[in-house]
Protein backbone atom coordinates (compact mmCIF):
# COMPACT_ATOMS: atom_id res chain seq x y z
CA UNK A 1 0.00 0.00 0.00
CA UNK A 2 1.11 3.58 -0.67
CA UNK A 3 2.92 5.30 2.22
CA UNK A 4 2.42 8.88 1.06
CA UNK A 5 5.56 11.00 1.61
CA UNK A 6 7.16 8.71 4.18
CA UNK A 7 9.66 5.89 3.71
CA UNK A 8 7.48 3.39 5.59
CA UNK A 9 5.77 0.48 3.83
CA UNK A 10 2.30 -0.87 4.53
CA UNK A 11 0.76 -4.25 3.69
CA UNK A 12 -2.85 -5.25 4.14
CA UNK A 13 -3.47 -8.88 5.03
CA UNK A 14 -4.92 -11.31 7.56
CA UNK A 15 -4.08 -11.71 11.23
CA UNK A 16 -5.78 -14.22 13.52
CA UNK A 17 -8.63 -14.62 11.07
CA UNK A 18 -9.30 -10.92 10.50
CA UNK A 19 -7.97 -8.08 8.39
CA UNK A 20 -4.89 -6.25 9.66
CA UNK A 21 -2.21 -3.86 8.51
CA UNK A 22 1.52 -4.58 8.69
CA UNK A 23 3.56 -1.41 9.03
CA UNK A 24 7.25 -1.75 8.13
CA UNK A 25 9.32 1.17 9.46
CA UNK A 26 12.47 0.01 7.69
CA UNK A 27 15.53 1.58 9.31
CA UNK A 28 13.44 4.15 11.19
CA UNK A 29 13.66 2.69 14.68
CA UNK A 30 13.02 6.10 16.23
CA UNK A 31 9.86 6.50 14.15
CA UNK A 32 8.51 3.15 15.32
CA UNK A 33 9.29 3.96 18.95
CA UNK A 34 7.50 7.30 18.62
CA UNK A 35 4.50 5.75 16.88
CA UNK A 36 4.04 3.24 19.68
CA UNK A 37 4.57 5.81 22.42
CA UNK A 38 2.25 8.46 20.97
CA UNK A 39 -0.41 5.89 20.11
CA UNK A 40 -0.56 4.74 23.73
CA UNK A 41 -0.53 8.33 24.95
CA UNK A 42 -3.39 9.37 22.67
CA UNK A 43 -5.46 6.27 23.46
CA UNK A 44 -5.06 6.78 27.21
CA UNK A 45 -6.49 10.27 26.76
CA UNK A 46 -9.59 9.04 24.96
CA UNK A 47 -8.48 9.54 21.35
CA UNK A 48 -9.26 6.77 18.87
CA UNK A 49 -6.19 5.34 17.13
CA UNK A 50 -5.63 1.95 15.44
CA UNK A 51 -4.95 -0.80 17.95
CA UNK A 52 -1.52 -2.46 17.89
CA UNK A 53 -1.97 -6.23 17.67
CA UNK A 54 1.67 -7.31 17.67
CA UNK A 55 5.18 -5.92 17.63
CA UNK A 56 8.10 -7.39 15.68
CA UNK A 57 11.07 -5.40 17.06
CA UNK A 58 13.71 -7.45 15.26
CA UNK A 59 12.16 -6.49 11.93
CA UNK A 60 11.07 -2.99 12.98
CA UNK A 61 7.50 -3.93 12.12
CA UNK A 62 4.14 -3.82 13.84
CA UNK A 63 0.76 -5.32 13.04
CA UNK A 64 -2.13 -2.91 13.40
CA UNK A 65 -5.88 -3.00 13.41
CA UNK A 66 -7.32 -2.52 9.94
CA UNK A 67 -9.92 0.22 10.39
CA UNK A 68 -12.49 -0.25 7.63
CA UNK A 69 -13.36 3.41 7.20
CA UNK A 70 -12.79 6.10 4.55
CA UNK A 71 -10.37 8.97 4.93
CA UNK A 72 -12.16 12.15 5.88
CA UNK A 73 -10.55 13.87 2.88
CA UNK A 74 -12.76 11.77 0.57
CA UNK A 75 -16.08 12.56 2.25
CA UNK A 76 -18.58 15.29 1.43
CA UNK A 77 -17.88 17.95 4.03
CA UNK A 78 -20.28 18.44 6.91
CA UNK A 79 -19.91 21.12 9.57
CA UNK A 80 -20.13 18.60 12.40
CA UNK A 81 -16.79 17.20 11.23
CA UNK A 82 -15.22 20.47 12.31
CA UNK A 83 -16.39 20.08 15.89
CA UNK A 84 -15.10 16.50 16.10
CA UNK A 85 -11.73 17.52 14.71
CA UNK A 86 -11.43 20.49 17.05
CA UNK A 87 -12.41 18.25 19.98
CA UNK A 88 -9.46 16.03 19.07
CA UNK A 89 -7.11 18.99 18.62
CA UNK A 90 -8.17 20.37 21.99
CA UNK A 91 -7.65 16.99 23.65
CA UNK A 92 -4.14 16.67 22.21
CA UNK A 93 -3.22 20.18 23.31
CA UNK A 94 -4.46 19.44 26.83
CA UNK A 95 -2.05 16.52 27.31
CA UNK A 96 0.71 17.58 29.69
CA UNK A 97 2.26 14.25 30.69
CA UNK A 98 4.55 12.87 27.98
CA UNK A 99 5.73 9.95 30.10
CA UNK A 100 8.87 7.89 29.66
CA UNK A 101 10.03 7.00 26.19
CA UNK A 102 11.50 8.94 23.28
CA UNK A 103 12.49 12.55 23.83
CA UNK A 104 9.69 15.08 23.48
CA UNK A 105 10.75 17.27 20.55
CA UNK A 106 9.74 20.88 19.99
CA UNK A 107 8.72 22.89 16.95
CA UNK A 108 10.75 25.86 18.14
CA UNK A 109 12.04 28.95 16.34
CA UNK A 110 15.04 27.14 14.89
CA UNK A 111 12.82 24.45 13.37
CA UNK A 112 10.26 26.99 12.13
CA UNK A 113 13.05 28.93 10.41
CA UNK A 114 14.32 25.74 8.82
CA UNK A 115 10.85 24.98 7.45
CA UNK A 116 10.47 28.45 5.98
CA UNK A 117 13.96 28.33 4.45
CA UNK A 118 12.89 24.98 2.96
CA UNK A 119 9.82 26.73 1.51
CA UNK A 120 11.97 29.46 -0.06
CA UNK A 121 14.36 26.95 -1.60
CA UNK A 122 12.05 24.19 -2.78
CA UNK A 123 8.90 26.15 -3.57
CA UNK A 124 9.80 29.74 -4.42
CA UNK A 125 13.17 29.07 -6.06
CA UNK A 126 13.02 25.55 -7.47
CA UNK A 127 9.31 25.09 -8.16
CA UNK A 128 8.20 28.63 -9.03
CA UNK A 129 11.61 29.57 -10.47
CA UNK A 130 11.67 32.90 -8.62
CA UNK A 131 14.60 34.58 -6.95
CA UNK A 132 14.87 34.70 -3.15
CA UNK A 133 16.12 38.03 -1.88
CA UNK A 134 17.76 38.73 1.44
CA UNK A 135 14.71 40.80 2.33
CA UNK A 136 12.36 37.89 1.70
CA UNK A 137 14.53 35.56 3.75
CA UNK A 138 14.46 38.08 6.60
CA UNK A 139 10.69 38.42 6.28
CA UNK A 140 10.06 34.67 6.60
CA UNK A 141 12.45 34.55 9.56
CA UNK A 142 10.31 37.28 11.13
CA UNK A 143 7.24 35.06 10.71
CA UNK A 144 9.08 32.21 12.44
CA UNK A 145 9.96 34.52 15.34
CA UNK A 146 6.35 35.64 15.75
CA UNK A 147 4.93 32.11 15.68
CA UNK A 148 7.64 30.69 17.97
CA UNK A 149 6.74 33.30 20.59
CA UNK A 150 3.27 31.80 21.10
CA UNK A 151 2.86 29.41 24.06
CA UNK A 152 3.53 25.78 23.16
CA UNK A 153 1.30 22.74 23.65
CA UNK A 154 1.43 19.14 22.49
CA UNK A 155 0.42 18.81 18.82
CA UNK A 156 -0.30 15.93 16.46
CA UNK A 157 1.97 17.82 14.02
CA UNK A 158 0.33 16.70 10.75
CA UNK A 159 -3.34 17.08 11.52
CA UNK A 160 -5.42 17.17 8.35
CA UNK A 161 -8.32 15.28 6.79
CA UNK A 162 -6.10 12.76 4.99
CA UNK A 163 -4.77 11.60 8.35
CA UNK A 164 -8.25 11.03 9.79
CA UNK A 165 -10.58 8.09 9.16
CA UNK A 166 -14.32 8.58 9.49
CA UNK A 167 -15.65 5.60 11.40
CA UNK A 168 -19.18 4.41 12.05
CA UNK A 169 -21.43 6.96 13.70
CA UNK A 170 -19.08 9.80 12.80
CA UNK A 171 -16.22 8.60 15.04
CA UNK A 172 -12.84 9.93 13.95
CA UNK A 173 -9.72 7.78 14.00
CA UNK A 174 -6.33 9.50 14.02
CA UNK A 175 -3.44 8.32 11.83
CA UNK A 176 0.20 9.30 11.23
CA UNK A 177 0.74 10.71 14.71
CA UNK A 178 4.34 9.57 15.30
CA UNK A 179 5.69 13.12 14.78
CA UNK A 180 3.78 14.55 17.76
CA UNK A 181 5.75 17.26 19.56
CA UNK A 182 5.27 20.56 21.34
CA UNK A 183 4.30 23.34 18.95
CA UNK A 184 2.65 26.77 19.01
CA UNK A 185 -0.70 26.16 20.71
CA UNK A 186 -2.89 26.80 17.63
CA UNK A 187 -0.83 24.51 15.41
CA UNK A 188 -3.20 21.55 14.99
CA UNK A 189 -6.33 23.68 14.71
CA UNK A 190 -4.59 26.01 12.26
CA UNK A 191 -3.47 23.01 10.20
CA UNK A 192 -7.14 22.10 9.73
CA UNK A 193 -7.87 25.59 8.43
CA UNK A 194 -5.30 25.25 5.61
CA UNK A 195 -5.99 21.58 4.86
CA UNK A 196 -5.21 21.08 1.17
CA UNK A 197 -6.28 17.45 0.92
CA UNK A 198 -9.88 18.42 0.28
CA UNK A 199 -11.32 21.30 -1.68
CA UNK A 200 -12.68 23.79 0.83
CA UNK A 201 -13.93 27.32 0.50
CA UNK A 202 -12.64 30.06 2.73
CA UNK A 203 -15.74 29.93 4.94
CA UNK A 204 -14.62 26.55 6.35
CA UNK A 205 -11.21 27.93 7.32
CA UNK A 206 -12.89 30.97 8.88
CA UNK A 207 -15.17 28.73 10.94
CA UNK A 208 -12.21 26.70 12.21
CA UNK A 209 -10.59 29.94 13.36
CA UNK A 210 -13.71 31.38 15.01
CA UNK A 211 -14.60 28.11 16.74
CA UNK A 212 -11.06 27.77 18.11
CA UNK A 213 -11.14 31.34 19.38
CA UNK A 214 -14.44 30.67 21.18
CA UNK A 215 -13.11 27.41 22.66
CA UNK A 216 -9.77 28.77 23.85
CA UNK A 217 -9.99 32.56 24.06
CA UNK A 218 -6.91 32.82 21.85
CA UNK A 219 -6.93 35.72 19.40
CA UNK A 220 -7.54 35.37 15.66
CA UNK A 221 -4.19 36.96 14.81
CA UNK A 222 -2.27 34.23 16.64
CA UNK A 223 -4.34 31.56 14.92
CA UNK A 224 -3.89 33.09 11.46
CA UNK A 225 -0.14 33.67 11.79
CA UNK A 226 0.24 30.02 12.77
CA UNK A 227 -1.97 28.94 9.86
CA UNK A 228 0.13 31.03 7.45
CA UNK A 229 3.35 29.41 8.62
CA UNK A 230 1.71 25.98 8.28
CA UNK A 231 0.57 26.73 4.71
CA UNK A 232 4.02 27.93 3.66
CA UNK A 233 5.60 24.87 5.26
CA UNK A 234 3.23 22.65 3.28
CA UNK A 235 4.10 24.44 0.03
CA UNK A 236 7.76 23.78 0.72
CA UNK A 237 7.02 20.08 1.15
CA UNK A 238 4.96 19.94 -2.05
CA UNK A 239 7.61 21.81 -4.01
CA UNK A 240 10.24 19.34 -2.83
CA UNK A 241 8.08 16.33 -3.64
CA UNK A 242 7.48 17.57 -7.19
CA UNK A 243 10.95 18.86 -8.07
CA UNK A 244 13.23 16.50 -6.14
CA UNK A 245 11.21 13.29 -5.95
CA UNK A 246 9.18 13.73 -9.15
CA UNK A 247 5.98 12.93 -7.24
CA UNK A 248 3.65 14.81 -9.56
CA UNK A 249 0.49 14.01 -7.62
CA UNK A 250 1.48 16.76 -5.18
CA UNK A 251 0.88 19.29 -7.94
CA UNK A 252 -2.84 19.17 -7.23
CA UNK A 253 -2.30 20.36 -3.65
CA UNK A 254 -0.29 23.46 -4.54
CA UNK A 255 -3.02 25.78 -5.84
CA UNK A 256 -5.43 25.34 -2.89
CA UNK A 257 -2.60 25.73 -0.37
CA UNK A 258 -1.34 28.87 -2.13
CA UNK A 259 -4.91 30.26 -2.01
CA UNK A 260 -5.03 29.60 1.73
CA UNK A 261 -1.71 31.37 2.23
CA UNK A 262 -2.83 34.32 0.09
CA UNK A 263 -5.98 34.74 2.17
CA UNK A 264 -3.85 34.94 5.32
CA UNK A 265 -1.11 37.22 4.01
CA UNK A 266 -2.61 40.43 5.35
CA UNK A 267 -1.92 39.24 8.90
CA UNK A 268 1.82 39.44 8.12
CA UNK A 269 2.27 42.65 6.04
CA UNK A 270 6.05 42.24 6.09
CA UNK A 271 5.55 39.26 3.75
CA UNK A 272 3.92 41.34 0.99
CA UNK A 273 6.69 40.34 -1.43
CA UNK A 274 5.23 36.84 -1.45
CA UNK A 275 1.90 37.98 -2.86
CA UNK A 276 2.81 37.71 -6.54
CA UNK A 277 4.38 34.26 -6.28
CA UNK A 278 1.49 32.92 -4.21
CA UNK A 279 -1.04 34.46 -6.59
CA UNK A 280 0.68 32.79 -9.54
CA UNK A 281 0.79 29.46 -7.71
CA UNK A 282 -2.91 29.72 -6.81
CA UNK A 283 -3.76 29.82 -10.54
CA UNK A 284 -2.02 26.55 -11.39
CA UNK A 285 -4.35 23.96 -12.90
Amino acid sequence: MEADASTRSYYRGLWNGGEALLADFGDDCDGLERFLHVGKLFASNGLRVPEVYAEEPDNNQIILEWVDAPRLSTRFWREEFEDSLLDAAETVSSITEWGTGPDLLALDESRLRFELDFFLLHFVERFMNEGVTAGLKEATANLATHVAAFPAKLAHRDFHSDNVLLGRGGEIVLLDFQDALTAPRCYDAASLAVDCYRRQDRSIATRFCKKWVVRTGIGEKEFNLTALQRALKALGTFGYQVTARKAVRYLSYIAPTAKSALALLDVAPWLADLRVVLDNASRLA
